[in-house]
């Protein structure tokens, strides 16, 4: 719905029939302006690289995202946290009584003194 350069009897007219779910959804629209970010952008900051991006947006793990031409894709950034929501690892932060072993830290390390 194209809503430019309308007067304001013109905007309640034609939007008289509408609920109050898709003015939301009208007003949400047309507030919001994602941040667009390319393959070659998303790569480096996920360490991941490029050539596996690109098979997941294929793939559509990153949601919907926008292809202006065979080679220019963008994502959104929802999409590109949806897709690295999937690698989270949620912390164990109960470390009452817990000893080196159950925290992760090798027991075959050694630590040697600091050269002074």
């Amino acid at each position: 719905m194209n809503l430019r350069g309308k007067t304001r009897d013109q905007l309640e007219t034609s939007l008289a029939h509408k609920s109050r779910a898709e003015l939301l959804d009208l007003i949400c629209s047309l507030v919001t302006v994602e941040q667009l970010f390319k393959p070659a952008e998303i790569a480096p900051r996920s360490r991941v690289n490029k050539r596996a991006i690109l098979r997941d947006i294929r793939d559509g793990k990153f949601g919907d995202y926008f292809c202006r031409a065979e080679n220019s894709i963008s994502v959104p950034a929802s999409g590109v946290n949806k897709w690295r929501e999937n690698f989270r690892v949620p912390a164990k932060l109960d470390h009452a009584g817990a000893d080196e072993s159950q925290l992760g830290v090798p027991q075959n390390i050694i630590f040697l003194p600091e050269k002074q």
